[in-house]
């Protein structure tokens, strides 16, 4: 028996930071675990019944409310029954921006949620309810907190650009096109989207193969190589595994269900 998972696009109005809303129930008796696969986005997590546990890189149960940051290598979680959660995917630098936080690599693999601007959400959604009364209810926070229009700054522009070219452009031309050196986008991004330009593209063409090869059934790896804009085959397989904890070929042939749930696909 597999979690049900739900997703929902946000309106209009809210795009500006929310990429995506999924919802996760699961009332199975049987504990599941399988990879989070890093992705190039970050997401507001709130779990309202049980909590799932993270069994690697370190062997702890996740908080009831926390920020799930950018990271360079896939982590393994247990999920048990009786969960309801909602995970908001939202836009890294827009979000620490408006919860005022860094997102700067830290010991833990979560960050801590801000407690007097989140705690209230939790608990007014806790209560259940619909996905879409939960949706609202978010919604009127990010309205209350943020009431006039967004403006992205340079910093939200880079992560933009290289979100848009980062699978078929070298950093190079990247730092070339924003007139700045790769050392002024890494400063610009420590704490408002804590990884390198690097891990970033990394990670967009890690889920850029992920995505094109689910698509499309079984894919050559010099296709795979040429799609993801690697040098060679050596180095696609080892940037594939040094993130997902497996070569493509064993990625691949087993089910990617859980992962796909656990990993917002």
């Amino acid at each position: 028996m597999l979690p049900e998972a739900r997703y929902y696009r946000p309106e209009e109005k809210l795009s500006w930071l929310i990429k995506q809303f999924e919802f996760i129930t699961y009332n199975g008796k049987e504990a599941l675990t399988d990879k989070f696969v890093p992705r190039e986005d970050v997401s507001i997590v709130f779990h309202f019944r049980n909590r799932p546990r993270m069994v690697s890189p370190i062997d702890q149960t996740l908080p009831p409310v926390f920020i799930a940051p950018l990271t360079p290598t896939a982590n393994s979680i247990c999920l048990p029954g009786g969960i309801d959660s909602m995970i908001i995917t939202c836009r890294p630098t827009v979000l620490s921006r408006f919860l005022g936080i860094s997102l700067a690599p830290r010991k833990d693999i979560w960050v801590p949620a801000p407690e007097k601007l989140l705690s209230p959400v939790w608990q007014e959604m806790s209560h259940g309810g619909s996905d879409a009364a939960r949706m609202d209810i978010f919604s009127s926070f990010i309205s209350s907190n943020w009431r006039h229009r967004y403006i992205p700054d340079e910093t939200d522009r880079s992560y933009d650009l290289i979100i848009r070219k980062g699978i078929n452009t070298t950093l190079h031309d990247i730092t070339d096109e924003l007139q700045v050196s790769e050392r002024t986008l890494q400063r610009r991004f420590r704490d408002r989207l804590g990884a390198t330009p690097k891990m970033l593209i990394r990670l967009i063409r890690i889920n850029f193969l992920w995505e094109t090869t689910s698509k499309g059934g079984n894919i050559d790896y010099q296709d795979m190589v040429f799609l993801g804009s690697y040098f060679d085959q050596t180095h696609m397989i080892k940037d594939f595994k040094s993130i997902t904890g497996e070569t493509p070929r064993a990625f691949f042939r087993r089910n990617l269900s859980m992962a796909r749930i656990f990993s917002g696909k």
